[in-house]
């Protein structure tokens, strides 16, 4: 007990320090691919962070917040966007790196002073009333994921594309892309939980499949507003879209983990090096 008690606060060290090391280096290197990468250190850091706990549901948890929300906010503070440029401080940094929140900047009424308030954000906006594939992934399930994906992946890339296909086809490409690396990062958890046991790509399949859903979908809609059909009524819509999310989620999320059958990978979280603590008779594979 008391080795991995010193164990975990050598890793949340080691996780400051390196967050330290990103907070004092964008002062110092130009926004853009400059910064990347001197940030690599950090990347590769918050990548293999959670193989240092054995609890599948533990690494599940850090896999989301540290080894891909973390990793997208940096990479956008590395191009002089997203929440961790309200920061004002390496405690705010770390804060707005790590957990669910965001720094609101409100001016009081009767001071010029900028008063910081910290807001958690809304993970989950009631889904169960979702009454579209749009509406279900894009307002309402996983808020924190989809802002980050928003601005990582669905902005760029539509702006990249529009001069090129125009701004109808630049969204649905952008949707699909956008719905394509959620899906890799999803799968990319799973790994994590699934002990590193080889990816079926299942569950990136997952949201490709959401993704084209919710193309047929607009296009659906589209077509629905240009012969003037009778729009479906909001419970029919809701009833439909919560099915089709459920079963699709079942098949590709729930039966993966369900099968790996794993709960525990069976090494201990030691701090470094890395390699020396790993159980070779588990199925791991890190590279």
């Amino acid at each position: 007990m008391e080795d991995e008690t010193k164990n975990l606060i050598s890793l949340i060290a080691l996780l400051l320090s390196s967050l330290g090391y990103s907070y004092v280096s964008a002062t110092y290197m130009t926004k853009g691919l400059t910064r990347v990468l001197f940030l690599l250190p950090t990347f590769y850091l918050l990548a293999i962070f959670p193989w240092y706990f054995t609890s599948s549901l533990v690494r599940g948890v850090l896999s989301f917040f540290i080894t891909w929300i973390a990793s997208f906010k940096l990479l956008l503070f590395c191009f002089y966007k997203g929440p961790l440029l309200a920061s004002r401080n390496f405690l705010e940094f770390v804060a707005v790196a790590i957990f669910p929140l965001k720094i609101q900047e409100n001016t009081h009424p009767s001071s010029p002073v900028m008063v910081a308030r910290y807001e958690l954000v809304t993970l989950f906006n009631k889904p169960y009333l979702a009454t579209s594939l749009q509406d279900f992934w894009g307002r309402r399930w996983n808020r924190l994921s989809s802002n980050i994906l928003r601005q990582t992946i669905y902005d760029p890339t539509q702006n990249v594309l529009v001069g090129f296909v125009g701004a109808g086809k630049a969204r649905v490409l952008a949707m699909v892309t956008t719905l394509v690396i959620s899906g890799v990062m999803h799968e990319l958890m799973f790994y994590y939980i699934s002990c590193g046991t080889r990816p079926t790509w299942e569950v990136t399949w997952f949201f490709v499949l959401q993704g084209i859903s919710m193309a047929f979908e607009g296009a659906l809609k589209y077509l629905a507003r240009v012969k003037g059909w009778t729009p479906v009524h909001p419970t029919v819509s809701n009833v439909l879209t919560l099915a089709f999310v459920s079963s699709t989620f079942s098949w590709f999320l729930v039966l993966p983990v369900w099968r790996s059958g794993r709960n525990d990978c069976g090494f201990r979280p030691k701090i470094l090096p890395f390699r020396e603590y790993i159980d070779h008779s588990k199925p791991f594979q890190l590279l």
